[in-house]
């Protein structure tokens, strides 16, 4: 071969094009196979040779895809030859058949080691060509003595090179089709993956949309809380002397039943008003609570008279109560404030009568019932369930049922008593409930988590409080608003108390210096002007360490907490009160300091 020569064969050799073709069909190094070696098998025959093969040419190598008639080892075995053992590397142009009549004169093989080592004398070989004309190897038929070859040989073994690259092409197809069942496949599985984030992502923003609606809601109720915080003051500081004047002028044998009257109504109109400050500051989170270990049966049992006076005679009332109920971690009124609340819910729902029923009872709530709740946790809970026969509700009611201010009772309803109840839910870590139906009745039920403390005080306990007119002693009173104090000193006045009247809290402090130890108890206002009452209190620990101190304000939990008196749990009464609620209070202190002396 001249260098020219040689040049074009190692390209052949190494065109990556055809080496990629030739993996494609992926047949090097597989195991012999019928299809092939049965047309190997024919070409020996029909040319009367004693070798056939179908062989594939590597850039170093020939791999014998079938080999009939080869028996020289370790050739036979491998099924392979280096390349300084092929004729077949030659077979490199499409469509032409490589003719050697006898190697040993040729003067390109006759120096090829397949003429010692395999005793290849004459070879007949057509290329295997893909339609895109890259050759794969040959199809040869090989004989050991010198052979001329005729054109119905060439015939042969071009036609039976064609019916071996149909086995090769059919292979090929069926890999692809393989391939491409592999990614449809992957498509599908990908089109799962997608459709499963698709729908992930869809219930993502479901949960986002509502994350932002009790956002909206959060913030709406913090809305009114702040309202409700900053004009609850001034409001209770106004209903004070109301409500106290009204009761002692209701405890006037003199006046008369026209006047009383009057005043009742005045009174009635105050202890309204007060209510509802007091149900707004609840439903804004906003009112002093005190929690403890609290029976729901007990609860339930207590306001039962109470219940069954709220409701119309023509409502069947009907109690259940389950034995044996854990206890919950509670403020006792606002448990109450739920019941109540439901109850008169219930009874509006029915304006011509039907049947209400309260049941207790002990449940278990797992993850997805509590998950409305983020400060609830799974577990064993409480539950309140309270039913009616009456009208029921339609979609669009549901939808709104705890919005604040909304209400179905024309202009008798303030929209706040469902508000609430999901408010003191809420913030007692429970769960609420419901189902309804538009003329079918609705259910509520109220779930509340249980605890194992105890009470820290057991209502039997209780000290009796000293009769009326009877006290004695001095109480040191500050408070900067002057009806409240004047109406406050008045009524300990009537009571039998000498009151030290302050109206500032460094008033407060140079009374009880000029006074020292004859004062028995400080009833102080908590928010104050330069100094509140709980400066005014460390204050006079410093001297009167042991000195009883009540606490009152007519500011939400979150105003006075902060002001260090709430979360002492120190004594405490809110306003606006009652004369009898405040001497009840101040008695039971005085007492309590009494037997502790």
């Amino acid at each position: 071969m001249s260098g020219c020569q040689l040049s074009d064969q190692t390209k052949f050799l190494h065109d990556p094009a055809r080496l990629a073709a030739l993996r494609s069909v992926a047949l090097l190094d597989t195991p012999a196979e019928e299809a092939f070696d049965r047309l190997s098998r024919l070409a020996a025959r029909l040319l009367d040779v004693p070798v056939a093969l179908v062989s594939l040419v590597d850039v170093d190598r020939q791999f014998f895809k079938s080999c009939i008639g080869l028996e020289a080892e370790p050739w036979s075995s491998d099924r392979e030859t280096p390349l300084s053992h092929s004729f077949c590397q030659h077979n490199r142009v499409a469509g032409q058949p490589l003719i050697v009549e006898d190697a040993r004169e040729h003067p390109t093989f006759r120096t090829n080691d397949a003429i010692r080592d395999l005793g290849v004398i004459s070879y007949l070989g057509f290329p295997l060509t893909t339609i895109d004309g890259y050759v794969l190897g040959s199809f040869c038929a090989i004989d050991t003595k010198p052979r001329s070859w005729d054109s119905d040989d060439v015939e042969i073994i071009r036609d039976l090179a064609a019916s071996v690259m149909v086995e090769i092409n059919l292979r090929t197809e069926i890999a692809t089709r393989h391939e491409v069942e592999g990614e449809r496949d992957g498509l599908t599985e990908l089109n799962d993956q997608l459709r499963a984030e698709i729908e992930a992502r869809e219930v993502a923003e479901a949960q986002h949309r509502e994350l932002e609606a009790q956002l909206r809601q959060t913030q709406k109720i913090e809305a009114v809380g702040q309202l409700a915080g900053g004009i609850a003051h001034d409001l209770n500081n106004l209903l004070a002397p109301i409500l106290i004047y009204t009761s002692i002028l209701l405890d006037d044998t003199e006046m008369s039943s026209g006047h009383h009257e009057v005043v009742d109504q005045i009174q009635s109109a105050g202890l309204r008003a007060r209510d509802l400050i007091r149900q707004l500051m609840t439903f804004s989170g906003l009112q002093a609570k005190q929690f403890d270990a609290q029976d729901l049966n007990s609860i339930v049992v207590n306001i039962e008279t109470l219940l069954r006076r709220t409701i119309p005679e023509d409502i069947s009332f009907e109690l259940e109560i389950a034995d044996d109920m854990p206890m919950i971690f509670a403020d006792l009124n606002q448990v109450e404030q739920i019941v109540m609340n439901l109850v008169v819910n219930a009874a509006d729902a029915m304006p011509n009568g039907g049947t209400l029923g309260i049941r207790t009872g002990s449940s278990m709530l797992g993850e997805a019932e509590v998950a409305a709740n983020p400060d609830a946790l799974a577990g064993a809970f409480t539950t309140l369930t309270v039913s009616d026969s009456g009208v029921g509700m339609d979609e669009e009611t549901k939808d709104r049922l705890f919005e604040p201010f909304f209400s179905t009772k024309d202009t008798e309803g303030t929209g706040l008593g469902l508000a609430t109840v999901l408010g003191i839910v809420l913030e007692h870590r429970g769960v609420i409930e419901f189902s309804s139906e538009p003329d079918q009745g609705t259910t509520f039920s109220v779930h509340l988590p249980v605890t194992e403390d105890e009470p820290t005080r057991d209502s039997d306990d209780d000290v009796a409080a000293i009769e009326t007119g009877n006290r004695s002693g001095t109480i040191l009173l500050a408070e900067d608003d002057a009806q409240v104090r004047v109406v406050t000193e008045w009524i300990l006045h009537q009571q039998g108390y000498k009151v030290l009247a302050a109206s500032s809290g460094g008033e407060a402090l140079e009374l009880l210096e000029s006074h020292q130890d004859s004062i028995d108890l400080l009833l102080t206002d908590v928010v104050m002007p330069e100094m509140n009452g709980g400066v005014l209190y460390e204050k006079v620990r410093e001297t009167h360490p042991n000195l009883t101190v009540l606490f009152m304000s007519g500011y939400s939990d979150d105003v006075i907490s902060h002001r260090g008196v709430l979360d002492t749990g120190l004594n405490f009464i809110a306003k606006p009160f009652m004369g009898d609620e405040l001497m009840s209070q101040i008695d039971d202190l005085l007492h309590v300091a009494a037997d502790a002396d």
